[in-house]
């Protein structure tokens, strides 16, 4: 976790990811990258190259278009919004929620 002069925050999960669906990718066939970040695309390649089938599911204005044409499908989260979007609830007062 980074944490810049601002107060924002920063967690970059990117080499932990990879680990990990290196580690898993023998025992599945396809695996779903929830992210844009172009940085996957040496993933994504070495993926395919051991005949697994890779989808990233993320929004399309902020994903990298190479990712976008080299994976096996993509899922465009902007598209429909209210199937993949989640909206917080607010609370009101002690606990109750709003409708």
């Amino acid at each position: 976790l980074q944490e810049f002069a601002s107060g924002a925050k920063k967690a970059d999960w990117d080499v932990g990811l990879a680990v990990d669906a290196i580690r898993i990718s023998a025992l599945v066939d396809v695996v779903v990258i929830c992210s844009g970040d172009g940085d996957f695309i040496p993933l994504v390649e070495y993926l395919q190259h051991q005949g697994r089938l890779v989808e990233v599911a993320a929004f399309r204005p902020t994903t990298s278009g190479k990712l976008q044409n080299l994976v096996d499908d993509f899922t465009d989260l902007a598209a429909d919004p209210k199937r993949f979007i989640i909206r917080a609830r607010r609370r009101r007062g002690r606990g109750e929620e709003a409708p």
